[in-house]
C-alpha cells in the first residue's frame, strides 16, 4: 500500500576508518511531522557528520538499522502516526555528550523543547541503552551503563511499556539482547507487552518524494519487460512508449502496488544487453508512466548506470537480479542515491546460472548469501531499512530447489531477521515441469498457487511480502483472499 509522507540524505554506515569507537549505544529515532523519514535521515547524517557543530562531535559511525514502522501516537493521541525505527551506533561519546549532540540535532531540524511534552515533532532521538565495548585478543564483550541524572536516565525508563520502542530494539539489538536492569531480554519484555494485544505498528519501506509502502498486505508488484527476448512477455510491451504505458496503468488497476520495468532479459542462457540500449528502452517508459501515476517503479537492472538513469527519471527502487554482485558500483550508486533496493540470490549470469544448481544445502546457502549480500549493501550505506531480498526462483535452481526453498520460507525468515522478501515465481519453468504447461502464459494458474502457498508457509505476518507477478489480477485476488484468512 502506497503512504503519501522528498528525497533525503542519510548518514552513511560504510566501514569507518576508526578502530577506538569503545561505546555501542542503540538509539530510538522518529518523526510525526513533514516529510518523516527526510527528517530522521537526515538526523542521522547529522549526527555522524564532524562538519555539524565541531565543538560537540566525537567520532561516531552508524552500524545497524532496524526497520522502520508506521505507528499510532501514545499518549497525547490526537496528532499524526510516528515513524519510529532504532538504530545501533559505536561512538566516542559519554552518555551525557551524546544526549548533547543528539538535542542540537534535534533543535538545528525544528524541534522546540518547549512544546506540550509528547506531542507532534519534527525528529525524536532517544538514548535506550548505552555498553561499553571491552575487547582483548580472542573476543568481544559489552559492559551496560546504567545513567540516573534529572536530564538523563540509561536504560530509557519507559522503553517497557512502548510497542513503537519495543519493535525496532528487537530488530536491530535481537531478542537476547539482555535489558541492563530488568529482569529478562527485549525478546522478553516484548512478548510481555505484546501479550494478548494486536499489534497496530506497520513496517514500511520508505520511497522517494516523501512516499512509502506499506507492508500492511501482500504487495504486487507487476512485470512490465520492455525487451524484445523475455521468456514469457517478450516484445509485447517494446513496441511503443504508449502500449507499455497502457499496460502499466492496466496493472494499477488490477491491484499492484509496484510495476517492475526492465530492459534486459535474464532468462536461462539470456546474453548481457548494452547499458545504453537497456537505457533507450526503460527510461521513456518510466518518464511516460511517471507523468500519469505515482505508482512506485522498480528498475530491474544489474547495471549501475541504469539503476542512476531510472531513479532520476523517475524510479523509487532498484531491483538487481545479482543481488549487487554484478556491476562492483552498484552499491555504492543506490547508496548515493537513497533508494530501497531489492537484493536478489543468483549464481552466475543468465548465460551460467542453470549450470550452477548444485547446492550442499540450498535453503542455508541462499539464506547464508542473503545475510553476506545485506551486510555487504550496509556496508556501501544502504540501510536495512531499505532493503529488501529475494531468493531467487528459477535462478540457478532446478526444480527440487525451487520447491525446497518455497517449503523453507519460514526458515528464511527467521534467519534474514525479518528483512522484507520478494518472491517471483511467476510462470518459472518449475511450474509448467510440475504440471506440464509448455507455454509460460498458461502457468498463471500454478503461479497463484505457489503464491499462496508461499503466504501461507512463511509463517510470519506474511510469508513474504511481495509477489513479482505478470498477471497481476489473478495474484492480487489470491493475496488479498489470504490477507483477509489471517486478519480474521
Amino acid at each position: 500500500m502506497l503512504h503519501s509522507t522528498e528525497n533525503r540524505t542519510f548518514g552513511s554506515t560504510r566501514e569507518s576508518q576508526s578502530t577506538n569507537l569503545n561505546n555501542r549505544v542503540f538509539l530510538a529515532v522518529g518523526s510525526n511531522l513533514g516529510d518523516r523519514f527526510q527528517n530522521i535521515a537526515t538526523a542521522l547524517s547529522l549526527f555522524c557528520d564532524p562538519q555539524f557543530d565541531e565543538s560537540s562531535y566525537l567520532p561516531s559511525e552508524l552500524v545497524r538499522t532496524s526497520f522502520l514502522h508506521n505507528t499510532a501516537p501514545m499518549y497525547m493521541t490526537d496528532q499524526p502516526p510516528f515513524l519510529n525505527g532504532a538504530v545501533e551506533i559505536n561512538t566516542e561519546m559519554s552518555p551525557h555528550s551524546l544526549l548533547a549532540r543528539l538535542k542540537k540535532v534535534e533543535m538545528h531540524l525544528g524541534r522546540n523543547f518547549s512544546e506540550v511534552r509528547n506531542g507532534p515533532r519534527p525528529v525524536d532521538l532517544d538514548v535506550l541503552c548505552y555498553d561499553r565495548i571491552l575487547t582483548d585478543r580472542s573476543s568481544t564483550s559489552f559492559s551496560p551503563v546504567i545513567v540516573e541524572t534529572p536530564d538523563l536516565v540509561v536504560p530509557h525508563p519507559l522503553m517497557q511499556e512502548r510497542e513503537f520502542v519495543l519493535a525496532p530494539l528487537l530488530e536491530v539489538a535481537g531478542a537476547n539482547y539482555q535489558h541492563p536492569k530488568l529482569m529478562g531480554t527485549i525478546g522478553d519484555l516484548f512478548d510481555q507487552l505484546m501479550s494478548g494485544q494486536t499489534t497496530e505498528a506497520i513496517r514500511v519501506l520508505p520511497l522517494p518524494r516523501g512516499r512509502m509502502i506499506l507492508f500492511n498486505e501482500t504487495i504486487i508488484m507487476g512485470i512490465l519487460n520492455v525487451t524484445p527476448d523475455s521468456f514469457s512477455d517478450g516484445g509485447e510491451w517494446n513496441v511503443s512508449i504508449d502500449l507499455a504505458l497502457q499496460r502499466a496503468l492496466e496493472m494499477v488497476e488490477e491491484g499492484a502496488g509496484i510495476i517492475d520495468i526492465g530492459g534486459e532479459s535474464t532468462r536461462p542462457g539470456a546474453k548481457e544487453i548494452a547499458i545504453e540500449e537497456q537505457i533507450q528502452r526503460t527510461i521513456p517508459v518510466i518518464k511516460r508512466i511517471r507523468q500519469e501515476s505515482d505508482i512506485p517503479i522498480s528498475i530491474d537492472t544489474r547495471h549501475a548506470a541504469v539503476a542512476r538513469a531510472a531513479i532520476e527519471a523517475g524510479a523509487d527502487i532498484v531491483n538487481d537480479v545479482s543481488g549487487g554482485v554484478f556491476d562492483p558500483d552498484m552499491l555504492g550508486t543506490v547508496a548515493d542515491l537513497g533508494v530501497p533496493i531489492i537484493l536478489m540470490h543468483m549464481r552466475g549470469t543468465p548465460e551460467t546460472m542453470q549450470s550452477q544448481t548444485n547446492y550442499d544445502d540450498i535453503v542455508d546457502d541462499v539464506i547464508d548469501s542473503l545475510l553476506l549480500r545485506s551486510r555487504n549493501a550496509e556496508l556501501a550505506g544502504i540501510p536495512r531499512w531499505l532493503q529488501v531480498v529475494d531468493p531467487g526462483i528459477g535462478f540457478a535452481k532446478d526444480m527440487e530447489g525451487n520447491l525446497n526453498l518455497l517449503k523453507n520460507l519460514a526458515k528464511m525468515r527467521r534467519r534474514l531477521r525479518n528483512v522484507p522478501i520478494l518472491l517471483g515465481t511467476s510462470r518459472k519453468k518449475f511450474i509448467g515441469e510440475l504440471t506440464g504447461e509448455t507455454e509460460p502464459k498458461g502457468r498463471d494458474y500454478g503461479t497463484v498457487a505457489s503464491s499462496v502457498a508461499a503466504l501461507c508457509l512463511g509463517n510470519g505476518p506474511m510469508g513474504c511480502n511481495i509477489l513479482r507477478v505478470h498477471n497481476v489480477k489473478a495474484a492480487k485476488q489470491g493475496a488479498q483472499v489470504m490477507d483477509g484468512i489471517r486478519s480474521a
